[in-house]
Order: C-alpha cells, then sequence, then structure tokens
C-alpha cells in the first residue's frame, strides 16, 4: 500500500502518494476535486451518471460503460464491434481552468485488453464530440491503434504542442496516466515516471475544460478498457 503524505498548496492541503504530484485528494475554500465512483455507473447499459456521453454503434452489440463486478476494478468500457466503434465520456460542466492562479491534476490507472487495437484518450479537454481527431482544446494522453506507445498534448486553438513514444501500453495490464499543471508548465507521468519533455507551450489558458475519457475499437472487434480509478482536482481561484 502506498505511504499518504501531506503538502501545501496555494493555501489548501493537498495529500498526495506515489510522487508528489499524484494528488489523491485537498481541503480548502479554492478546491474542486471529482473522482469516478461506482455509483456514478450503472451495471445496465445506462449511461453512466453526471457524463456527457457520444457513443458509435455501427458495428454488432453495443458501447458501454458499466459498473464492473471485479475486485480492483471499478468500470469497463465495452466498444461495439466494428472498427472505430466506441464511446468518448466527459463530465457535465466545464470546471477545470489551466490558468497561473491555479494548481490541476488529472490521472487515470486503467488496462486495454488489446492495446495496439484500440484508441484511447484521457485528459482535460473542451466539451466536444470528436476529441480523437476533432479536438481544439486540451491537454492529454493518447494511444491510437496501430501502437501500443503513448504521447502527450497540450493543445490551444487547434495547434498542438506533442510528444511521442512517452510510454508502451500492453495488453491487460495497469498503466497510469497522470497530468499536472501548476499555472505555467505541465507534466506528464506515467506509472509514476515524469515524462522528460515538460510542456509550455500551447497550454489551452483561455478555455475551461473538463475531464474527458474516450475509447474506440481499431478493429471489428468489440475491445474493452477497464478503469481502476480516475480523479482530477483543482486548487485555487
Amino acid at each position: 500500500m502506498a505511504t499518504l503524505h501531506s503538502r501545501y498548496v496555494r493555501g489548501a492541503l493537498a495529500f498526495y502518494e506515489g510522487h508528489r504530484m499524484r494528488l489523491v485528494s485537498a481541503m480548502g475554500k479554492d478546491v474542486y476535486h471529482y473522482e469516478l465512483t461506482t455509483p456514478t455507473l450503472n451495471a445496465t447499459t445506462v449511461d453512466p451518471s453526471g457524463w456527457t456521453t457520444t457513443v458509435v454503434e455501427a458495428g454488432a452489440g453495443a458501447t458501454e460503460f458499466d459498473a464492473n463486478n471485479t475486485a480492483g476494478r471499478l468500470g469497463t468500457i465495452t466498444c461495439a464491434a466494428d472498427e472505430n466503434d466506441g464511446g468518448q465520456y466527459q463530465l457535465l460542466g466545464e470546471f477545470f481552468e489551466l490558468t497561473s492562479d491555479q494548481d490541476v491534476y488529472a490521472g487515470i490507472e486503467f488496462q486495454g485488453n488489446d492495446v495496439d487495437q484500440t484508441d484511447i484518450l484521457f485528459g482535460l479537454c473542451i466539451t466536444d464530440t470528436t476529441l480523437l481527431g476533432g479536438m481544439t482544446d486540451g491537454v492529454y494522453w493518447e494511444s491510437l491503434d496501430g501502437s501500443a506507445t503513448t504521447s502527450t498534448v497540450t493543445e490551444k486553438d487547434s495547434t498542438e504542442t506533442q510528444t511521442d513514444s512517452v510510454s508502451t501500453l500492453t495488453d491487460a495490464t495497469d498503466q497510469v496516466w497522470e497530468i499536472y499543471c501548476d499555472g505555467s508548465s505541465v507534466y506528464f507521468f506515467a506509472d509514476g515516471t515524469q515524462s522528460s519533455t515538460i510542456h509550455t507551450t500551447n497550454i489551452p489558458d483561455d478555455e475551461a475544460l473538463t475531464l474527458s475519457l474516450a475509447v474506440l475499437t481499431g478493429e471489428a472487434t468489440a475491445n474493452t478498457v477497464n478503469v481502476k480509478w480516475l480523479r482530477a482536482i483543482q486548487i485555487g481561484r
């Protein structure tokens, strides 16, 4: 079990584990904290509560994000069985701002059954129906089908700063993706290891963003992504 530590961030008491930028909670007047929990998800084909959902279901079956009955798994996204079937899920309301007067954290632990045949995107993004390929503003991780390697992106007004080959996903193996913005720079972590590239350009500081997750299958197979935990914390303002 990881050891819990604490530190002050902009006057708020923040708790972290693993490394100083992996925030797990915070207390203070100017703190916004969201964590995906089992009551948010459903055990049926009903979309998750509190999220804007966009699904593609051209192939057999349905695209679903359901609660998971396996210990250590919060939920499972299952894609319908045609290439580019899948879903994207964005928390209702754009609460997060990457401006100089706040610190923002977002993180997820997940695993995919066939990672080089799945598109996966996670981060803080503007509300949009086409996050994979059509987004204008966001800070995010992504891994595109055809490869298991990952990229980190900061994007403002459709102009990107992108770092490729940051980490490599493995089938049926947990990976942690994390993002931390301190008001001027964006730091990315894969399994607790900080990317050597810190993004300082094309940070979308003029748009409010929301927690976002997108999964598409890259083949005519109902590929899946299991989510272990997912959270975002903003401190400031």
